[in-house]
């Protein structure tokens, strides 16, 4: 990873404007992937009282913490719940507590997919929405201590990549490998808007002894009768699909996968009319 000292001023910022909020990475973030989140407190709109409060309590040395309600708030009771007590904005969690990199530089490092137990489509729909505090906040009758509300965005990839996406980048074969087709850009007519029944996955996988294993067994099976084939419909034109490759494939003790081949499908599969342009290729990395 990169040594954050050094490249501290070198992120790209994702508030440009103002310069509140940067990353590492600085862009095209996986939010399967570990990002360090990073605020520098000079940047934030120091004519706000809260704000002031907030520095003045960095300078007396005060632990800060991360305060993040999207993608997902943690209810009470969970290990990442905002705040503890019957006056939670009083009491930061310490899980929550963030680093200090330099003065007034403070930073929070996090895989959103695991923190947030969400997918990376939503990452991408929602971003991460947060605000820096120290553990007792003040409100209740006293002033507040927080910076303003803070936004990391992450894009998705570049909208020239196909339409059928991995991650995590890399897999391993008895990890989770989760597919997304974002079938709201797909730009074949005969694919175009489908419904929550329209979308399978022909899936095969070559070992490392040559061995092809397919699943549904052939092109022109009907996958309907393989229902961990079917892709599940999120919401806006985006479908979804996760396995153990080694689950699901079946392997026997010693088998090895070289790569994965997946193929989006309507069920009946005449021609290449009915899937997707370009297969999506899956490199997996040895055990």
């Amino acid at each position: 990873m990169k040594k954050i000292l050094a490249s501290i001023f070198g992120v790209v910022t994702v508030l440009a404007a103002n310069a509140q909020v940067s990353s590492v990475p600085s862009e095209n973030i996986n939010p399967a992937d570990t990002v360090k989140i990073i605020v520098n407190l000079d940047d934030l709109d120091v004519t706000q009282e809260y704000v002031q409060n907030l520095i003045a309590d960095a300078d007396n040395g005060l632990d800060l913490f991360i305060w993040t309600w999207k993608p997902f708030e943690h209810p009470a009771g969970d290990s990442l719940v905002n705040g503890l007590g019957g006056a939670p904005w009083k009491n930061s969690n310490p899980a929550l507590m963030m680093t200090k990199e330099a003065n007034h530089i403070y930073s929070y490092t996090m895989v959103p997919t695991i923190w947030y137990g969400v997918d990376a489509a939503t990452v991408y729909k929602e971003d991460i929405h947060f605000l820096v505090k120290p553990k007792d906040g003040g409100g209740y009758g006293d002033p507040d201590r927080k910076s303003g509300d803070l936004v990391l965005k992450i894009d998705p990839p570049a909208t020239d990549r196909e339409p059928v996406f991995q991650f995590p980048s890399l897999v391993g074969q008895d990890d989770i490998l989760s597919v997304v087709y974002e079938n709201w850009r797909e730009t074949k007519p005969s694919m175009q808007n489908l419904d929550a029944d329209s979308a399978y996955i022909h899936a095969e996988c070559k070992l490392i002894s040559g061995t092809i294993i397919k699943i549904p067994s052939n092109y022109f099976a009907d996958p309907t009768l393989t229902p961990q084939a079917k892709m599940t419909l999120v919401g806006d034109g985006e479908f979804q699909w996760q396995i153990v490759p080694e689950m699901y494939f079946n392997l026997q003790p010693g088998d090895e996968i070289d790569e994965i081949k997946i193929i989006v499908r309507k069920p009946v599969f005449l021609s290449g009319a009915e899937r997707v342009t370009d297969d999506l290729i899956v490199t997996v990395k040895c055990p």
